[in-house]
């Protein structure tokens, strides 16, 4: 071989290996630089709870860099799931996010399927008879295979969110054991640790016993944490003045429709305490929760206690889940306002 020709293939392999060390370098710096956004699955039920979290989720992510949200699963809760599957489209129409997957999930509980009890109507979104078009159908793999393959997809990315039954996750775990350890985390929005002052079982955790009894089978606090609505209503319990007043004003095409959704849910009760909002604004801002606690946690499943939970506050060692115990108020409240009204900051430029 000539020497010209030995020196030409030096540069050339030269220069590639030049090129691969700075595409190497760009990749690393820019990922230090510019992380990319962790992964968020909400799995639900779609009543008007549900909705605000949604859209809390979208809105936190447009405006706020927040987590990305890959998918919306459903299940039977607040209303049937075929309701629960349009909602879910009406939702994402609302929030012009139809990008975001929808799978459908179980349509009953695993054991038994308590009725519905139309706390938000009974389409699950306030009976307001509204007519959207052109919904994004749902995706033809179901939710319990959708999670699954995504938790491979995106292994120790990939954060869950339940804001309805369990039964979905539940069904993950039994036919995929390390289901649980490939996700980042689980955030589960159900249940109560307080059975003095609520002797009745929350209604996410009553919905399907059997499904909560399995996940806290499976927990373990590094992986598993429990937002209990008796916390939302220890620490998150606003007036319905606010929640009208306040919050409600909001001039934006999603506050008008959230409105809408609660309209029959807000009379029913003297205050305002929504659970589903609350989890996902601990999830997508940590900074808001003040105290964890770590529990041995399960739920009774027979006799005239089924569906109440038990729960024994413990070191980490000896618990199943980490207990999202005290959420800021006031942070929270204004977290709310600041993430419902970026839009209107956005287009005044402020």
């Amino acid at each position: 071989m000539e020497k010209r020709t030995i020196f030409k293939y030096i540069s050339v392999t030269i220069c590639v290996l030049i090129v691969i060390a700075v595409i190497v370098v760009v990749v690393v710096y820019t990922r230090k630089v510019y992380p990319e956004r962790s992964k968020l699955l909400i799995d639900n039920d779609a009543g008007g709870d549900d909705a605000m979290a949604i859209f809390l989720a979208l809105l936190y992510e447009k405006y706020f860099d927040g987590p990305q949200l890959i998918a919306l699963t459903t299940g039977n809760g607040n209303t049937n799931e075929d309701n629960v599957s349009r909602n879910n489209q009406r939702i994402l129409k609302v929030a012009q996010r139809q990008d975001v997957p929808i799978y459908r999930g179980s349509k009953s509980s695993i054991v038994f399927t308590p009725e519905s009890t139309n706390y938000f109507g009974k389409d699950g979104l306030g009976d307001v008879d509204e007519v959207i078009t052109d919904l994004v159908p749902p995706q033809q793999q179901n939710a319990v295979d959708a999670l699954i393959s995504l938790s491979k997809k995106y292994e120790g990315e990939l954060t869950v969110v339940t804001i309805g039954a369990l039964t979905n996750v539940a069904l993950a775990i039994k036919v995929d054991p390390g289901f649980l350890n490939r996700l980042a985390h689980l955030y589960i929005g159900a249940g109560h640790i307080n059975g003095d002052n609520h002797p009745e079982p929350e209604f996410n955790a009553h919905v399907d016993v059997e499904a909560y009894h399995i996940v806290m089978q499976s927990a373990t606090p590094d992986k598993v944490s429990v937002f209990p609505f008796s916390q939302t209503y220890a620490f998150l319990n606003f007036t319905k003045e606010w929640r009208l007043d306040v919050l409600g004003a909001i001039d934006t095409d999603i506050m008008r429709a959230q409105n809408q959704y609660e309209r029959i849910a807000i009379p029913q009760e003297d205050g305002w305490a929504a659970l589903d909002p609350s989890v996902v604004a601990a999830v997508i801002n940590p900074n808001l929760v003040e105290e964890y606690k770590y529990s041995k946690y399960d739920i009774i499943l027979c006799g005239d206690k089924r569906g109440i939970n038990t729960n024994e506050f413990v070191e980490q060692d000896k618990a199943n889940v980490r207990i999202v115990y005290k959420v800021n108020s006031e942070e929270y409240k204004q977290f709310l306002l600041d993430v419902f009204s970026a839009e209107l900051k956005t287009k005044s430029g402020s």
